[in-house]
């Protein structure tokens, strides 16, 4: 099933497997007709993020089937009245995410301004190199993620779970760098669950932003994730009021916009 199904990062096996890795408690559970869904436990409660992934149960049967996952709280992949039906009740609205067509002309559906930012980065000679995740060699993004998650006062998922992740499979975790004049000014850090690819995160100098590093780097990752048989980039969250410079970023390549179904809750005994 992983190797047919678009499974978002949450709920792909690779990720449970990175979780155990770290100690976290994750279990699938399999559902009628195909469907899974990925739980992690959290004091006494069953939490899914992006998930269940439901194969081919029809839609008046979902319902019945999450009972069956004896989920307390959802954070859903889409909108979907199962949810209702099942007793959870919304606590929050959708995320909207950003999800990249990886195919030949990915380039072509980018915003004029987006490109332009590209043709900038080929006219200053960026040079983009790629690499499979090594903890010490790469131990400098972490650093550098760390300080800009202190900056704009935000909290990823932990460290980690990046080597944990990279573990599970050659080339699971992939770093792309940028360099002019062979100094380093931009970075990105992609997970591969193929045949999804997940933007996990970035890094740019003052000289790479000026230069369009991060779109050149992006376009050559997306060929490059084109070639080995990904079929899709998921840019994760766009966050308009937090990180309005990256949810630029993300709308202008070209991305497909998304709603994601929003987080539910269902009581225990309900």
């Amino acid at each position: 099933m992983e190797d047919q199904t678009f499974l978002p990062l949450q709920q792909h096996p690779s990720f449970a497997r990175a979780l155990r890795r770290i100690g976290t408690t994750v279990s699938t559970s399999s559902l009628p007709q195909g469907g899974q869904v990925q739980v992690l436990r959290r004091f006494g409660l069953r939490f899914a993020s992006r998930g269940p992934v439901w194969g081919q149960i029809p839609v008046d049967q979902r319902g019945l089937a999450l009972r069956q996952a004896r989920l307390h709280l959802i954070n859903a992949d889409t909108h979907d009245p199962a949810l209702r039906q099942a007793g959870f009740r919304q606590t929050h609205s959708g995320a909207y995410i950003a999800e990249m067509r990886l195919d030949d002309a990915a380039l072509t559906r980018a915003h004029p301004k987006w490109r332009a930012n590209w043709r900038k980065a080929q006219a200053r000679g960026c040079t983009i190199r790629s690499a499979p995740w090594d903890s010490e060699r790469h131990r400098w993004l972490l650093q550098a993620d760390l300080a800009q998650q202190r900056r704009a006062g935000f909290c990823a998922l932990p460290h980690a779970l990046i080597p944990a992740f990279a573990a599970t499979a050659r080339d699971a975790a992939v770093v792309y760098t940028a360099h002019l004049d062979n100094i380093l000014i931009a970075a990105m850090l992609f997970l591969r669950h193929a045949p999804v690819v997940t933007y996990h995160l970035g890094w740019t100098s003052d000289l790479g932003r000026d230069c369009g590093a991060h779109h050149r780097m992006l376009i050559d990752a997306a060929q490059d994730f084109h070639a080995q048989g990904c079929g899709r980039l998921d840019l994760g969250t766009i966050d308009t009021h937090h990180a309005p410079g990256l949810a630029r970023f993300k709308i202008g390549s070209g991305a497909q916009i998304r709603q994601l179904g929003g987080t539910w809750i269902r009581l225990p005994g309900l």
